[in-house]
């Protein structure tokens, strides 16, 4: 397996009827995938490399570079969010601080109980 950065996609046509892609890599080069390519120009790929001397591969996944919550993280978000909402409402804060106090609510929410 191998993980890289995309960084060109194009199009290349068929082949029996499977859409072909030719992808960039940043430091293995540029190869050939076959059927649904759903990375974009700047995702993390990790891929197969099936066959060197014609320089196809098979994607794996699309590593994301960008941090997901789990539920309980989502949740406790949206009440942060929710509380610096309530608080720009009563113009207690400044709308361009929601995402301020959103994040320093959430670390309040999240902190370990002592």
């Amino acid at each position: 397996m191998i993980k890289d950065k995309v960084i060109k996609i194009k199009e290349d046509g068929e082949y029996n009827g499977r859409p072909k892609w030719k992808v960039q890599t940043q430091k293995n080069g540029e190869y050939t995938f076959f059927t649904h390519f759903d990375a974009k120009q700047g995702d993390t790929i990790e891929f197969n490399v099936n066959n060197e001397k014609y320089k196809t591969a098979k994607l794996l996944q699309v590593v994301s570079d960008t941090f997901k919550y789990d539920t309980a993280q989502s949740i406790l978000r949206q009440v942060a969010f929710k509380g610096a909402i309530q608080l720009a409402e009563k113009d207690i804060l400044e709308v361009d601080d929601i995402e301020h106090y959103t994040n320093q609510f959430h670390k309040l929410l999240n902190a370990p109980v002592k």
